[in-house]
């Protein structure tokens, strides 16, 4: 469980910087990639808000996404494997030692340096070809606590 945790944090903080980067890149001559797209997330009835943004999905999965809201606080919301679809309902998947190099949909939720959160089940709905809808059951990978995370994103 411990390299499974490392391999998580890992994981995502690869994803933040990889998505830092992006962020600065330029589109075109007036448009930042992503720009006006934010997103949202309710933990413990803290509201988080902040950019969101997409890159292809990190397990190599072609058609499908990871995407990431960075909150100013440093809380993220990271869902891996989003299909590119404009509608659709996929369930979210328990992370164990497999997943992480899989097609399954899982998400992680960092609040601070100590409260990481995998995920345990629950949905991610697309409401357009780039916004969705979530509410994912989640466990700390240090105490154990349960959560539900809820919100939205648009990229």
């Amino acid at each position: 469980m411990k390299t499974l945790k490392r391999n998580i944090f890992i994981k995502s903080l690869l994803l933040i910087l990889v998505v830092a980067c992006l962020g600065s890149c330029k589109k075109d001559d007036d448009n930042d990639i992503g720009a006006g797209a934010t997103g949202t997330f309710t933990v413990k009835g803290t509201k988080f808000s902040g950019p969101c943004q997409s890159i292809p999905a990190t397990s190599g999965v072609s058609g499908n996404i990871d995407a990431i809201i960075a909150s100013s606080t440093g809380a993220s919301f990271i869902v891996y494997n989003i299909p590119t679809g404009s509608s659709g309902t996929s369930n979210v998947v328990e992370i164990d030692d497999n997943v992480p190099f899989s097609s399954q949909l899982y998400v992680i939720c960092t609040v601070n340096s100590s409260t990481i959160y995998s995920s345990t089940g629950g949905t991610v709905t697309k409401t357009g070809s780039n916004s969705y809808t979530f509410s994912v059951n989640m466990i700390d990978l240090t105490t154990d606590e349960t959560v539900t995370v809820t919100g939205s994103g648009k990229y």
